[in-house]
């Protein structure tokens, strides 16, 4: 966690850090983002002797079937970042014998720090979390429509068409690992995502886990070692409403 902080400490005192595309004018990345994760992979990889590291920014390992490997995205939230839009997060995930075993999610522009280890419940700022018991007509619901590929976001835009008369309003905030979160402490009840990379959510599918929220792809459970859909609500009835109409507007099958 002090990792963690100190890295959030490096995004929020950045300053004069230049702006790259990665292919697209709407995927980039920032010279704060790769020195960040050089940090993380320096502390961490020193942290947990023999582990292994899979970043946004870097060579990737995969994940290991055996011993320990951190995934991390050093800023997640980059255009927000970029813009000087206070929503964005280290996001650091630990796993175990290829297993999710913790999850640390910081914003560091709001001091707010997720945390969560297996079996041992989760916490903001050192207080347990836990998700909503809210129905479905009172939910909030956090998405996106595919910045990255939008050749996927009109199916997306369907999806929030239909659920919007059916829960109390929809967010999109820039930062999925922040959204997640959201859902884990009771801000918000549902969310959707078509495709996500691990990095963008393996920490804080840790803590919505253990806070009591479920979650799902398309086609089966959620997947950390490529990019896949995300599916989550506070309780499995508004799950399952938001996986069908999900289901249906994708015809039951991941699209990539």
């Amino acid at each position: 966690m002090d990792i963690v902080r100190e890295s959030g400490r490096r995004v929020r005192e950045a300053h004069g850090f230049t702006v790259e595309d990665k292919g697209t004018r709407e995927n980039i990345v920032t010279s704060a983002d790769v020195e960040n994760e050089m940090f993380l992979r320096r502390e961490l990889l020193s942290l947990v002797p023999g582990s292994t590291f899979m970043g946004e920014e870097g060579e990737t390992t995969g994940i290991s079937p055996e011993g320990y490997t951190w995934i991390v995205d050093p800023i997640d939230g980059t255009t927000n970042f970029s813009r000087g839009i206070p929503i964005v997060a280290v996001s650091v995930a630990l796993f175990k014998d290829g297993q999710p075993h913790a999850g640390y999610v910081y914003n560091p522009f709001t001091d707010s720090m997720y945390h969560a280890v297996k079996g041992q419940g989760a916490f903001k700022n050192g207080r347990p979390i836990r998700v909503s018991d809210r129905p479905l007509e009172q939910g909030i619901m956090c998405t996106a429509w595919c910045a990255y590929e939008k050749r996927l976001a009109l199916p997306c835009f369907k999806v929030s068409e239909r659920m919007h008369p059916l829960c109390n309003d929809i967010r999109r905030t820039g930062s999925a690992a922040v959204e997640l979160c959201m859902l884990a402490e009771g801000a918000a009840e549902l969310y959707f995502e078509i495709r996500l990379s691990p990095w963008d959510h393996a920490a804080a599918m840790i803590c919505l886990s253990e806070a009591g929220g479920v979650a799902r792809a398309i086609e089966g459970d959620i997947v950390f070692d490529r990019p896949c859909p995300v599916i989550a609500a506070n309780n499995g009835s508004n799950l399952d409403i938001l996986y069908d109409i999900v289901s249906e507007e994708f015809d039951g099958r991941t699209p990539y």
